[in-house]
């Protein structure tokens, strides 16, 4: 049962994850960086989450559309995109999720380079020395398989399987009131056994009564 149950899990899983579309991830860091004085770095700390909320604006979804020629739409692109800022070494993370392996990574280079420019464009006029310098560090990460983890659902299932599996027969064993042995019967029947008949009993008792019917019917 405990088998059975484990492997039809595994089956039911491995067949939903051919069915699911694959999803992949690229990503991207930009450092931001300042003068490196208390206050300035104090700023920068708390400048952090505004310059990665920037990152998912329409004006960047907008220009990374026209710049790929997607024609996916704002939303879409917007749908895509993750950011997120590390205080501790000044870093943004720009992550993206795609069915195409190739877009995704374009659609991450792309919006770094777009947000690395209009921040640029947002510095001019201030003071070399009060400015937060916005840097890509490196090319988009290869695009890597997210969805489905068919080894890890599959893993899940046969677990969940198992347990499934073990409380049913666990249940079955439970609800089967039928009499097994001579123990059963005294226990239900408040009765003691006096005898019992081996289990090929009746059929050597057929058997042996076969020959006598059939030497009957003959004198007849």
């Amino acid at each position: 049962m405990v088998i059975l149950v484990a492997c039809s899990a595994a089956a039911g899983a491995y067949l939903y994850t051919r069915l699911q579309a694959a999803v992949f991830r690229s990503s991207v860091r930009l450092e931001v960086s300042a003068r490196f004085d208390n206050g300035q770095q104090l700023a920068l700390e708390r400048l952090l989450p505004q310059l990665a909320a920037r990152v998912r604006t329409t004006d960047v979804a907008r220009e990374v559309d026209g710049r790929l020629q997607l024609d996916l739409g704002t939303d879409a692109i917007l749908a895509r995109l993750r950011a997120e800022s590390f205080a501790q070494n000044g870093q943004i993370l720009i992550e993206a999720d795609d069915v195409d392996p190739a877009r995704v990574e374009a659609i991450v280079s792309a919006t770094a380079r777009v947000f690395e420019e209009q921040h640029a464009a947002r510095n001019q006029g201030i003071p070399y020395q009060d400015r937060a310098l916005v840097t890509i560090l490196d090319r988009p990460t290869p695009a890597r398989l997210v969805w489905p983890q068919t080894r890890t659902l599959v893993s899940v299932a046969v677990l969940l399987g198992a347990m499934a599996g073990v409380l049913l027969a666990l249940g079955l064993e439970y609800a089967d009131d039928t009499l097994k042995s001579a123990e059963d019967v005294e226990r239900t029947l408040a009765l003691h056994t006096l005898g019992w008949l081996p289990a090929g009993a009746a059929l050597l008792h057929t058997s042996a009564a076969e020959p006598a019917s059939a030497a009957r019917e003959a004198r007849g």
